[in-house]
């Protein structure tokens, strides 16, 4: 894309401060755009900013903090955000993690689920407006950062928290199922805005995640080292979906990619799932709206 390509428009990107986000955040800025990047440390995200203006003359992008396991200072930081900049142009919902052991929060969530699914989706619902007014002039989108890893199971709606058999594979997998579903209906919810939802697949990429997924991830982390990805190709197909002016990008309407290919989901990952998830996931939130 050429310089400037992107100048006039703004950027949200969860899960900024390292890895794709980071990846990504740099070259949205690189390319003329405003970009917010949400972290939840204030001193990774600070040095995120800094790296970034550092190869730019201009000075473009803004820090937002919020912890991703706590819905209340995802919520409260949506509020700032949508004060602050009241026209949002893409959303990238990509922070997320993988954790060793079934911990709850403060809130009585499970991890994994809060921090991969219900702060995303809570925050997408709070951002909405401010992508609705940017969908008058030009396109909106929203990208949710999925993975392969949501071909593991199909969600168990009466134990969403993973009460029982948690492992965290499973935790991982089914919040990337929910990713690409959140992606699937915000796009029936949008159908008749200008806004357009994807989810992708990164691959397997070389990115600190594995090294929070305790033992098993670890392990399969050095594994699979030498074959994996580098951060640059893995943030592909993020960038593409969020920036690209290729028919295919801007008519996403919901669907799964890698490699900037519409693929096949999981056969679990229906119509049906993305709608009931959908319903759970507004009751979750709602106390926190």
């Amino acid at each position: 894309m050429p310089p400037d390509s992107l100048k006039g428009k703004t950027f949200v990107v969860t899960g900024a401060n390292s890895g794709i986000g980071f990846f990504a955040a740099r070259r949205f800025a690189e390319l003329g755009a405003s970009v917010v990047l949400v972290c939840r440390s204030e001193q990774r995200g600070e040095e995120a900013v800094k790296a970034i203006h550092s190869r730019m003359d201009e000075q473009n992008c803004r820090l937002f903090l919020a912890d991703f396991s706590s819905l209340a200072s995802v919520s409260a930081m949506s509020d700032r955000l949508s004060a602050e900049v009241p026209r949002i142009d893409v959303l990238c919902n990509n922070a997320g993690g993988a954790n060793a052991g079934r911990v709850l929060t403060a809130e009585g969530f499970e991890t994994t689920f809060v921090s991969n699914h219900l702060s995303g989706f809570l925050l997408t619902r709070k951002l909405l407006p401010a992508l609705l007014a940017a969908a008058q002039e030009d396109l909106a989108r929203v990208v949710f950062t999925s993975s392969y890893g949501h071909t593991n199971s199909p969600l168990d709606f009466d134990d969403l928290g993973l009460e029982n058999g948690y492992s965290t594979l499973k935790a991982y997998g089914r919040s990337k199922l929910m990713n690409l579903l959140t992606a699937r209906q915000l796009q029936t919810q949008v159908r008749d805005a200008n806004v357009v939802a994807s989810s992708f697949h990164p691959g397997a990429v070389r990115t600190p995640i594995w090294k929070k997924g305790g033992l098993l991830a670890r392990a399969l982390g050095i594994a699979v080292y030498p074959f994996m990805t580098d951060i640059e190709q893995g943030s592909d197909t993020l960038i593409w979906l969020a920036s690209s002016n290729d028919s295919e990008s801007r008519t996403a309407d919901g669907r799964y990619f890698y490699k900037r290919r519409a693929v096949r989901t999981a056969e679990f990952a229906t119509e049906e799932a993305a709608r009931r998830l959908w319903e759970v996931s507004e009751e979750l939130i709602a106390p926190f709206e």
